[in-house]
């Protein structure tokens, strides 16, 4: 039974994630850019399988926000409901995905920064390229299921919602023991997903601060060693931070579908606040990922440079 009601008003939902969801598209905009252009140093060439993680990143970054403007606006503007239901899906799609993409970032620096003895992870460093793209590709068709799941239901909740629809066949309702079965069985799988993810994230981020620890004192007196030990720390340290995010905002989705499935409450039925979580989550991504590779973080110095120093030169041409 309904205990309780939440719900986000769509000016709040507007106000809160038009420019959160503005401000990420630019910066992953940014990124493409960066990775496209060729005036850096090989130091900060991104090679693969690092630039087709990162690129999956932003892709799924991209993805996620640009439907999310859409949603808001489909809100005060009257359109089909195809494209509510596709627009809606699309945003989990792309927030489950990316998840893949940044466990398979923190797995990349794990092997470059620690030396692995176990022949399992000899095997696996040695072949980095062919697991990444296996792990990619079976992520993505992974989470098809969950796509197709959630747009049926979709359509069964923007049915009720904005159009009022009474005639949803008994056989396709959401109570349905077939229906039942399959939403159980597509929230088991993502949830044992989603920990295993959270495992290896854990795992590879304790090992490399235990290794980064261990070696900080003799790392420390080389100039060369302590510079590579200052970019390894603070890929470590946004690694760790990345993992926090998931972690509270997995914990957030897994409590949200658990609530639907269980009807504890009348909770966010037309999903505005969970919305916002996945783009208060990819907006986090996004800062981390700026602030890990070189590539980006260098050229942004840049590009704030050249602003400045054309700001100085406006007065004296006139």
């Amino acid at each position: 039974m309904n205990s309780s009601y939440i719900e986000m008003s769509p000016l709040a939902f507007a106000i809160v994630n038009v420019p959160v969801s503005a401000a990420t598209l630019l910066m992953n905009m940014f990124f493409i850019y960066c990775m496209f252009s060729s005036q850096d140093g090989s130091e900060n060439v991104q090679k693969p399988p690092l630039n087709v993680l990162v690129g999956s990143l932003i892709g799924c970054n991209l993805l996620l926000n640009i439907c999310n403007l859409m949603f808001v606006v489909y809100y005060f503007v009257d359109v089909p409901i195809w494209m509510i239901i596709i627009s809606s899906v699309l945003i989990f799609y792309a927030m489950r995905t990316s998840v893949t993409a940044s466990l398979g970032v923190n797995v990349f620096y794990y092997f470059q920064i620690v030396p692995v003895r176990h022949p399992c992870l000899i095997c696996l460093k040695t072949r980095i390229k062919l697991f990444m793209y296996m792990m990619l590709s079976f992520d993505r068709i992974f989470f098809l299921f969950s796509f197709f799941l959630s747009a049926i239901r979709s359509y069964l909740f923007i049915s009720v919602e904005y159009l009022n629809s009474s005639s949803i066949p008994d056989n396709i309702t959401d109570d349905s023991i077939v229906w039942h079965n399959l939403f159980l069985t597509d929230f088991s799988l993502r949830c044992s997903y989603f920990w295993v993810c959270l495992g290896i994230m854990l795992a590879s981020n304790t090992a490399t601060a235990h290794y980064l620890w261990r070696h900080v004192k003799s790392m420390e007196g080389n100039s060369s060693s302590a510079l590579r030990y200052r970019k390894q720390k603070r890929v470590t340290l946004l690694s760790i931070t990345q993992t926090v995010l998931f972690f509270f905002s997995s914990c957030w989705f897994m409590a949200d579908d658990l609530i639907y499935r269980f009807d504890l409450a009348y909770f966010d039925p037309t999903g505005r606040i969970v919305c916002s979580v996945m783009v208060i989550y990819s907006f986090g991504t996004t800062i981390i990922l700026g602030l890990g590779q070189s590539k980006f973080r260098l050229r942004a110095v840049d590009f704030v440079k050249t602003l400045v120093r054309l700001s100085h030169k406006v007065p004296e041409s006139k």
